[in-house]
């Protein structure tokens, strides 16, 4: 073959070769050709979640974790165990004195104390453990305003100090039926929530509260 013809062959491979490689070259909506995609830098790893603080319930009926079932004030085993769970550690155990000599079976978490009156369990709580938040069914819990408290149904109960102003709210107002007030003769008894007021704000809640028991 002649030198000429083999160079216009080789010219004409060259240029079908362009308009192969411009074929397979995707085009911008401007009609040049588009830069190869690059890969993405890998998402950074997502912060571990946070556990969403456990709640647990008091109620003149029993306490409930995460709305979870009612567990009676009666149920002491299962009361100390759903306690145990929510605050994620066993309570320091030991015996608590009470009226005319006897001695309970006390459990004490962080800011949290169980007293067992065989068969019934109350609870004090004075403050929230870290990741543990106490409240009342109608919402009220430590820090809420004695405001806020009445707003949610609390009245009136012990006025400690004598100033005119109650140092205690009762909240859950139930009549326990068979009893008697000894606040208000000829009266059924009730039971309640007990709310410590301190500086106008929660600072104690009490199961375990009523006006018909000497005790």
């Amino acid at each position: 073959m002649h030198r000429r013809s083999r160079l216009v062959l080789a010219s004409a491979a060259a240029v079908l070769l362009g308009f192969s490689l411009t074929a397979c070259t995707p085009a911008s909506t401007d009609g040049s050709a588009s830069p190869s995609p690059t890969s993405s830098p890998a998402d950074s790893p997502s912060a571990t979640p946070t556990p969403a603080d456990r709640i647990v319930e008091i109620s003149v009926d029993g306490l409930s974790v995460d709305s979870g079932p009612v567990i009676a004030y009666d149920d002491s085993e299962g009361a100390v165990a759903a306690l145990t769970d929510a605050f994620g550690s066993a309570p320091i155990e030991g015996p608590v004195e009470g009226p005319y000599g006897s001695v309970y079976a006390g459990f004490d978490w962080e800011g949290t104390k169980a007293t067992v009156r065989e068969p019934r369990i109350d609870l004090v709580v004075s403050a929230d453990a870290p990741g543990v938040t106490f409240r009342t069914p109608e919402g009220i819990g430590i820090g809420s305003t004695r405001a806020e408290a009445i707003a949610a149904g609390a009245v009136d109960g012990w006025d400690e100090d004598g100033d005119g102003t109650a140092d205690y709210l009762s909240i859950g107002v139930r009549e326990v039926p068979g009893t008697s007030s000894l606040v208000n003769p000829g009266e059924v008894g009730v039971e309640y929530i007990d709310l410590k007021i301190t500086d106008d704000a929660v600072s104690r809640l009490s199961t375990g509260g009523n006006d018909f028991s000497d005790i």
